[in-house]
């Protein structure tokens, strides 16, 4: 079995730690981190835009991926949130276990 980890980027940290909150409650993911220090440029609306945001990576299993999208979609502030799936091909076996474990 494999394990995920699915990133979005968010305006704020106060609802990064609430959306992180609610995921991890529902055991949609076993784990959620929370990076501060992110600078995007991106094309919004005909023009180039500058934010600064901060991306959340939660790992999870392929069966609550669908789950965890609609979660995300559902508290994201965002007209249009980014949602990247990534499949996670080697890992420690401890790690991937645990995932596993706390996501069943």
């Amino acid at each position: 079995m494999k394990i995920y980890v699915v990133t979005t980027f968010l305006p704020q940290s106060n609802k990064a730690k609430q959306i992180a909150k609610i995921i991890l409650e529902k055991r949609l993911a076993a784990c959620v981190n929370i990076n501060n220090k992110i600078q995007s440029f991106f094309w919004w609306k005909n023009k180039i835009s500058n934010e600064n945001e901060v991306e959340l990576s939660f790992k999870t299993r392929y069966s609550k991926i669908k789950i965890l999208i609609k979660h995300i979609e559902k508290h994201h502030p965002y007209e249009c949130p980014s949602v990247l799936v990534h499949e996670i091909k080697k890992t420690n076996k401890k790690y991937m276990e645990w995932v596993l474990n706390e996501t069943k």
